[in-house]
């Protein structure tokens, strides 16, 4: 009698374990499509979102955005913009990639970043606050937006010239003061002394101005947002000062970054603070990213007659950040999560 040989008896095994890795990779296929499917409805929404006037984020939609930040670091760092005054008592002094807006107040200047170096500072910063009828002299605040080279590299000269007091949140000091001292971060571009630690909702008030801040992570591990005034004419006008830019890779925190996870709730938070607050403008030092580049160039060909650029309204201010959120749904399943 012929009995069946081992290779005979493996067959229906075999046929079984083709079967299922043809199904698996079906399953697999047809995942991918929805997926890609989900990410072109968010972008979509976003698109919807933006309209005519809020084209310049949606490049965060974008699987290359992280390319693009990077683009305009190599091109826009060296292209330096007229120092502009957006308010009454808002100016702005940096090139096409990063900046300063300065707040100016009763008793002194506040600072939204301080360029990316000393070299900035005394090749560009100083020169733009003479050109507007600024004294470096009276910085009273540095307010650090994230712990950055390209945000904190001019801090430390400002601290030890002028003795203006540096805020980060303690989260990006720690980042700061973590990163290996012979990093080109760091030896290029030395961290200011510790000095003061920004807490979420804190009042800033200098002189007749009061300005809140708020923590808002993701980018980085303890990005800072916040409410500013714009005066102009005897008006008042709430803006909205997101602290970052750039998604970060991966979905949860590490040492160096936020996560999008919590970029993300970040966002939604301080969309409904920025809400509460009734803000009708937009600011970010990274002018490029949200459209504050032409809004600036608007700003410098203004006449008298004309609206200030910066006063978008409410509307715009809302569908900025839901753009924002679409996109980071967007990013959160091409990383193959499901967005919270």
């Amino acid at each position: 009698m012929r009995h069946p040989s081992p290779l005979s008896k493996r067959w229906p095994i075999v046929g079984l374990c083709l079967a299922l890795t043809a199904l698996l990779g079906i399953g697999a296929s047809a995942a991918a499509a929805a997926a890609d499917s989900e990410i072109a409805r968010h972008v979509g929404k976003a698109e919807a979102l933006a309209g005519a006037d809020l084209k310049a984020p949606l490049f965060l939609c974008r699987a290359d955005s992280l390319a693009v930040v990077k683009d305009t670091l190599t091109t826009g760092q060296r292209d330096w913009l007229p120092p502009t005054r957006v308010f009454d008592n808002i100016f702005y002094i940096g090139n096409r990639f990063v900046g300063v807006f300065v707040i100016k107040t009763s008793a002194g200047l506040i600072l939204f970043d301080s360029t990316t170096s000393r070299e900035d500072v005394e090749q560009h910063l100083l020169p733009g606050l003479a050109e507007l009828g600024l004294d470096p002299k009276t910085i009273r605040y540095v307010i650090v937006t994230h712990g950055h080279w390209d945000h904190f590299g001019g801090a430390a000269y400002l601290q030890q010239t002028y003795g203006a007091k540096v805020g980060l949140s303690a989260a990006d000091w720690d980042l700061i003061d973590h990163t290996p001292a012979d990093s080109p971060e760091i030896s290029n571009h030395p961290g200011p002394r510790r000095d003061l630690v920004i807490s979420d909702g804190q009042a800033l008030v200098l002189g007749d101005t009061a300005i809140s801040l708020y923590l808002t992570p993701g980018h980085t591990p303890g990005t800072v947002s916040a409410i500013v005034p714009g005066r102009e004419a005897g008006h008042t006008y709430p803006l909205s000062l997101y602290g970052s830019l750039a998604f970060p890779a991966g979905l949860d925190p590490t040492e160096r970054y936020g996560g999008l996870r919590a970029y993300r709730a970040s966002v939604q938070r301080f969309a409904r603070i920025s809400r509460d607050a009734g803000a009708v403008g937009l600011l970010n030092t990274h002018v490029f990213g949200d459209g504050g580049l032409e809004r600036l160039a608007a700003a410098r060909a203004r006449t008298s007659d004309q609206p200030n650029p910066f006063v978008l309204g409410k509307d715009p201010v809302r569908r900025y950040y839901a753009l924002l959120d679409e996109c980071l749904q967007a990013a959160e399943l091409r990383l193959g999560a499901t967005a919270p």
